[in-house]
């Protein structure tokens, strides 16, 4: 998304499109069913290592002894431990290893960390070790916070391009005033706007009101999808298909 891709006299064309990129990365991608289903290969594939240890951790433990004077069926062997947990967390940092991501980024995570700190993470695809301290806990109370951030990064940005509008609105008046005054001087009519002028100013109006009407278009609809991502991530924990 973009609010500037509605603004093409606001700024120059590289200018304009370097800003688009920030706001992009800073906000919500319209599409999100990709990332979503991405997210949920993440955690399928952190579910499958959990089993996975849990497994080859009964198959090593020590085989049960044989019945008494060493004759007779074994012993039942001890039940296989349930797999770890699998828990999502939130990146608070970059991190480049076996597993590289960046801040932001949705990690999910087998069981506790070991003695040295390091998770066992599944990110982007990949699965290995990442530091503790790059984590935390994806909690309701983290996602309602990350809501509100990008409601108000949208209603922040949304005033940042309204500000430019009308720098660009009052400079444009200010050359049609200018333009005016200079006829004027040079015997061109009365003080009172041309007809001419004077459609040339409501024709400027009105599209700088188009404008403003879809910059507040953009900021709802960025808010609704910042509601519906936290929706989706709190599905995470359900979903399994």
């Amino acid at each position: 998304f973009s609010f500037l891709r509605f603004l093409p006299f606001a700024m120059p064309p590289p200018q304009r499109d370097l800003a688009a990129a920030k706001l992009r990365r800073e906000g919500i991608d319209p599409d999100l069913a990709p990332a979503i289903q991405a997210l949920k290969a993440d955690k399928k594939h952190a579910e499958r290592l959990a089993n996975l240890a849990a497994a080859a951790g009964a198959r090593g433990k020590a085989p049960a002894p044989p019945g008494a004077g060493g004759k007779g069926p074994a012993a039942p062997a001890a039940p296989a431990a349930a797999p770890a947990q699998v828990n999502k967390m939130r990146a608070i940092e970059d991190y480049s290893g076996d597993v590289a991501f960046e801040k932001g980024a949705t990690v999910f995570v087998v069981g506790d960390p070991d003695a040295s700190g390091m998770y066992q993470a599944v990110a982007g695809g990949k699965a290995g070790s990442v530091p503790a301290k790059c984590l935390v806990p994806i909690t309701e109370e983290l996602l309602k916070k990350e809501r509100e951030e990008r409601e108000k990064e949208a209603e922040a940005a949304r005033v940042r391009e309204e500000q430019r509008l009308n720098e660009e609105l009052k400079k444009m008046e200010e050359e049609l005033n200018k333009s005016h005054s200079e006829r004027v001087a040079g015997g061109g009519g009365d003080d009172k706007l041309s007809p001419e002028e004077e459609q040339k100013k409501k024709d400027m109006e009105a599209k700088f009101d188009a404008e403003r009407k879809k910059l507040l278009e953009e900021e709802e609809k960025l808010k609704a999808e910042a509601a519906r991502l936290e929706e989706l991530m709190r599905q995470l924990d359900a979903d399994d298909d």
